[in-house]
C-alpha cells in the first residue's frame, strides 16, 4: 500500500502541467511631449502628440500622424519681462510593430517616429523686444527602437537620426548637425545652469523577465532653470520609440492544483507508514 501512494505521488509530480510560458512584446512611439511649467504654477501638459501603441499577441502593424504642430506655453509675465515657450513643426509619423500570432511565435518588433520641420524656441519679451533664450530646429529628428529574440538571446537596439540640426542658446550658437547625422547614445549637446539638452536620449530598465528600451531623438530638461525672477521645470521630448519584452518562460512550474495533490499524496503516504509501525508493534 505504501508503495502504491508512493507511486501515486510521483506520478502527480510527474503529470503536473506546467505553467503556461507567456511572451509578449509592447511597442510604442510618441511624437512629441512637454510638460515645462513655472515652478509654483499649475502645469500645462502638451501632448503626447500622434501617439501609437500595441501589445502582443496576436502581432499588430499600427501607424498614427499628425499633419504640423502649432503651440506655444505661456510662462508668465515678472517685473514685466514675459516668457514663451514655441511647440512647433510639419508632419509627424509614428508606427508600432510586433510579429507573431501567440505568444510561442513571438519574437520580434519595432516602434518609429519621425518629426519634420521642427523649431522649439523659449522667448522674452520686453516692452514688445523678443530676446531668444533656446532655439531648437531641425528639417527632421527621427528615433527608431526594436527588440527581437533569438533563441535564448534577446535584444533591444535603438538610434536615432538627425538632419540639419541647429541649437542656440542665449542667441549664440552652441551645435549644429549636417544631413543624415547621427551621434552617440546620450549625447549631451548642451548642459548649464540647469538647461540640458540630450541628443539619442536612451534609457534601458531589465527587471525579472521584463526588458525596456526607451529612445528620445532629442530630449530638452529644465531643471529650477532660472529666467527673469522665474524657474522653470520639466522636460521636453521629441521622437521618442520604446519596446518592452516580457518573457516568462522557463523551467516548468507546478500548477496549484497539481501541488495539492502532490502534497496530498504524500500525507496518505505518511498516514499509512505510521499504520504500518502500529500493526508491527
Amino acid at each position: 500500500m505504501f508503495r502504491q501512494i508512493i507511486i501515486g505521488a510521483a506520478a502527480a509530480i510527474g503529470l503536473a502541467s506546467p505553467a503556461e510560458a507567456t511572451v509578449e512584446i509592447s511597442t510604442t512611439a510618441r511624437g512629441l511631449v512637454s510638460n515645462v511649467r513655472v515652478v509654483g504654477q499649475p502645469l500645462t501638459l502638451i501632448g503626447p502628440v500622434a501617439p501609437v501603441s500595441g501589445r502582443t499577441s496576436p502581432g499588430y502593424s499600427l501607424n498614427n500622424s499628425a499633419a504640423s504642430l502649432a503651440t506655444s506655453v505661456g510662462l508668465g509675465t515678472v517685473s514685466g519681462v514675459t516668457a514663451t515657450l514655441g511647440l512647433n513643426s510639419g508632419a509627424i509619423a509614428t508606427a508600432a510593430s510586433a510579429n507573431g500570432t501567440t505568444p510561442l511565435d513571438t519574437t520580434s518588433g519595432s516602434a518609429s517616429t519621425a518629426v519634420n520641420t521642427l523649431d522649439i524656441g523659449l522667448v522674452t519679451s520686453l516692452l514688445g523686444v523678443p530676446t531668444s533664450i533656446l532655439s531648437l530646429t531641425a528639417g527632421q529628428v527621427q528615433s527608431v527602437t526594436t527588440v527581437s529574440k533569438l533563441g535564448g538571446t534577446t535584444s533591444l537596439v535603438g538610434g536615432s537620426l538627425f538632419s540639419n540640426l541647429a541649437l542656440s542658446v542665449g542667441g549664440s550658437s552652441v551645435f549644429s548637425l549636417g544631413s543624415n547625422a547621427q551621434v552617440a547614445p546620450n549625447f549631451v549637446a548642451f548642459n548649464q545652469n540647469g538647461l540640458k539638452v540630450t541628443l539619442n536620449q536612451q534609457f534601458a530598465s531589465n527587471f525579472d523577465s521584463t526588458r525596456v528600451l526607451i529612445t528620445n531623438a532629442i530630449g530638452i530638461s529644465f531643471t529650477n532653470y532660472l529666467l527673469d525672477g522665474r524657474s522653470l521645470s520639466g522636460t521636453i521630448t521629441v521622437g521618442q520609440s520604446l519596446a518592452e519584452f516580457m518573457d516568462s518562460s522557463g523551467d516548468p512550474v507546478p500548477e496549484p492544483a497539481s501541488w495539492a495533490l502532490m502534497l496530498a499524496g504524500f500525507g496518505l503516504a505518511g498516514a499509512a507508514a505510521r499504520r504500518r509501525r502500529a500493526l508491527r508493534a
